[in-house]
């Protein structure tokens, strides 16, 4: 019982603090952190002219004392005109006191619904407008990198300390946001936060997973994602709480310093210690569980290979012959990995299912960010779909099978949005239903996506798959705003796009191994076992066959 409880207050604080820092640094940036509020040129002072103008220069006001309602109406109708050049003298009160055209050198924002943002503070707009799209897509860059480089952290130095080193990261450079003296800095600190964030969240899902029974396993994974969707409406409660930017930052990054707490009170993944052969640390490790839950230890947990040598047996073995190469390096490990061609194909229909379902995800989530005039409204009506999709999802893969969820969720995804691109312009409402359900599809998608990647890997390379697989996800999201742009000029477009590609990868998803009730591998050869389990099993099995009666013959010690 004792186990449980921490187990799931683990769940629940990494869950919430990860879904507090990742999906607002990267997935919603532009509804809050750089909402760009409604503005005008400020005529508080005239340019090259050294007379005061109608706004206050201290405190100016978007809807002025000095507008007639003309110059109000103009400014609805006319928004533009009033943005980056001074608008038509002939209308403006004789306040103005302008007598050439000018460009802006200053402006009023509308500070009704936010106090302040990125935008208002550094002043992005006009020439500089595009610099947020920039900056949301240079954190996606980081999140790229940081996938790649410190996603196989966890795989090498152990999941334990790679935690804490990537929650100090997170944490540092999360609150250091909210220091920024200008765009550059925030610019930098953002792509180094992405960096983390993806880093730390691969991190905690693998330690989670790895600490768990096989049973419970995928519960745990959407749990987590479940945790995430309530620490993005906690998110959403508090920007609309909050208004100002820095403030906001503070708020959503600071609880992130509560995983750092994760190295003083959790023990170290016994599979990583096992793997990498370090077999004392991971006795003391089942010693102490079974002295906590008053349990005996399961004998084949302290089975060894006999051809070990002495040393590894000792704590903080870390001899270089204590490691097998292909099932202790992560970068020999994953080596193998693209030599093996079953586990090459296994991971390329993946990198296809990652691009696909986070394309869809994330083009879907912008498209249907226009259900109403309030953007903390659209956040919430966004995040409470995927809940449902997460709970139901928990336990349809263990009735139907991870690769059934998979290949399902893609199917009607993909017919969901197919019917969203062909219902006619008119019948907004049944669009955004269509779009809505086909994201219900899709977000039970990605977190199955995400499960079995996890199960068809060693546990040396595994960090280093996610990460990979991340990425190769992370490039379908970079292309998610660009097909939500195309549906300006053509509405229907990203809904066949989306629909298309989910189709298609649905049906590459059969090739995969089905997971379900099995052990997640430890070695290369455990990972190409797995393609018994495929609907087509060439390519392994004939070698599979061939090794396996050689593993029959190896001797086992107690620890």
């Amino acid at each position: 019982m004792m186990q449980l409880l921490m187990l799931m207050l683990f769940s629940f604080i990494s869950a919430v603090s990860v879904g507090f820092s990742f999906d607002f640094s990267f997935v919603w940036p532009m509804l809050f952190c750089f909402q760009q509020p409604p503005f005008s040129c400020s005529i508080s002072l005239v340019p090259r002219q050294l007379t005061d103008g109608c706004d206050d220069s201290i405190s100016p006001q978007y809807l002025a004392e000095w507008m007639d309602p003309a110059v109000i109406r103009d400014l609805h109708i006319n928004a533009k005109e009033w943005q980056c050049e001074f608008p038509k003298f002939a209308i403006l009160s004789d306040c103005a006191n302008i007598t050439t055209n000018d460009v802006c050198d200053g402006w009023i924002f509308d500070k009704s619904i936010f106090s302040s943002t990125i935008v208002t503070d550094f002043l992005l707009v006009c020439n500089d407008s595009w610099k947020p799209t920039f900056v949301s897509s240079l954190t996606m860059g980081g999140i790229m990198v940081g996938a790649f480089f410190l996603g196989p952290l966890p795989d090498i130095i152990g999941r334990r300390k790679s935690v804490l080193i990537l929650s100090l990261w997170v944490s540092v450079f999360g609150i250091g946001l909210s220091f920024s003296r200008n765009y550059e800095e925030f610019a930098v600190l953002r792509f180094l936060n992405g960096m983390g964030c993806i880093a730390l969240m691969q991190g905690l899902a693998i330690w989670g997973v790895e600490a768990i029974a096989s049973n419970v396993r995928v519960k745990f994974i959407f749990v987590i994602y479940c945790f995430q969707s309530l620490g993005n409406l906690l998110t959403g409660l508090l920007a609309y709480l909050v208004r100002d930017w820095v403030t906001l930052q503070l708020y959503l990054f600071i609880p992130m310093t509560v995983t750092v707490t994760y190295f003083f009170v959790l023990p170290e993944s016994t599979r990583w210690l096992t793997v990498k052969k370090r077999y004392a640390e991971a006795k003391k490790i089942y010693e102490r569980a079974a002295l906590l839950n008053n349990r005996e230890i399961p004998p084949h947990l302290l089975l060894i290979p006999v051809g070990d040598p002495p040393e590894c047996l000792s704590v903080g073995a870390s001899s270089p012959s204590c490691n097998s190469p292909e099932d202790a390096s992560p970068w020999i490990s994953i080596w193998h990995i693209f030599k093996t061609t079953c586990l090459l194909r296994r991971l390329l229909i993946l990198f296809c299912t990652w691009a696909s379902a986070m394309l869809s995800y994330y083009g879907l989530s912008y498209s249907a960010s226009n259900l109403s005039n309030d953007v903390h409204l659209n956040f919430v009506l966004i995040i409470l779909v995927e809940i449902p999709a997460y709970v139901i999802g928990m336990f349809a893969v263990d009735l139907l099978g991870r690769r059934a969820v998979i290949t399902i969720t893609f199917m009607l995804g993909g017919t969901f949005c197919l019917l969203a691109g062909i219902v006619p312009h008119d019948h907004y409402e049944l669009i955004v239903g269509f779009s809505l359900v086909g994201k219900f599809f899709i977000s039970m998608q990605l977190v199955t996506v995400n499960v079995i990647t996890a199960e068809l890997f060693p546990t040396a390379s595994r960090g280093l798959t996610i990460g990979l697989c991340s990425t190769m996800g992370k490039m379908g999201g970079i292309f998610a705003p660009i097909m939500s742009a195309m549906g300006a000029a053509d509405r229907s477009l990203p809904y066949v796009i989306f629909g298309g590609i989910n189709l298609t990868v649905g049906m590459l998803s059969l090739m995969l191994p089905e997971t379900k009730d099995l052990p997640i591998p430890a070695t290369i050869q455990d990972a190409k076992d797995l393609e018994l389990k495929t609907l087509d099993s060439f390519g392994c099995f004939r070698k599979r066959q061939r090794q396996s009666t050689i593993a029959l013959n190896t001797s086992t010690n107690s620890i």
